[in-house]
């Protein structure tokens, strides 16, 4: 089953990125589970709010005339929240970080229908910086990437599971394509 959930994400990501022939995708970096709880959290507590106030709508003396309209407003609102809600989805799984043998490459989802593909190649790197946020991002194995290139550009990926592993993956290619072996 994780398996198909990856061949999944994998499509969903390569849509949107032109490859080179013959280069190979090492490792595609989303953000951690954990960074989609805040707004999970937000949309679980504006999808509950109609409950809370129909008792107040059922309270009334004119509740016959209420009802019919506390409901139609309550179904809006709840179209309201399930578009949020797809908003969030889709910028937690859409947003990633994609190494390759050649390049990195980052795609950033910026709104339901907007996404920005910035790349550079593996020769420009110069250093690689993680950082561990707090005590959830030591327990639950995730932190924060920035990778500094040659030029002025730095690209950075926030909440991402094994970052040290990344880290690594970047720098070892990233030498190997400055001092390639013969």
């Amino acid at each position: 089953m994780e398996f198909y959930r990856l061949i999944k994400r994998l499509q969903a990501v390569y849509k949107m990125l032109n490859l080179d022939h013959g280069e190979k995708i090492l490792m595609i970096l989303h953000h951690h589970w954990i960074s989609f709880a805040g707004p999970l959290s937000l949309v679980i507590i504006l999808f509950m709010l109609p409950a809370f106030l129909l008792p107040l709508a059922l309270g009334t003396p004119s509740t016959p005339v209420i009802l019919p309209y506390f409901f139609f407003l309550a179904s809006i609102w709840y179209l309201l929240v399930l578009f949020l809600a797809l908003g969030f989805w889709m910028d937690y799984y859409l947003d990633a970080l994609v190494i390759t043998d050649k390049r990195i490459l980052n795609v950033n989802q910026t709104g339901l229908f907007r996404h920005v593909v910035s790349e550079f190649r593996l020769e420009k790197v110069q250093d690689v910086t993680i950082e561990v946020p707090n005590f959830l991002g030591t327990a639950f194995h995730f932190g924060n990437i920035r990778i500094h290139t040659a030029g002025e550009v730095s690209f950075s990926i926030m909440e991402v599971p094994n970052p040290h592993e990344a880290r690594d993956l970047i720098l070892k290619y990233s030498r190997s394509a400055v001092n390639p072996m013969p």
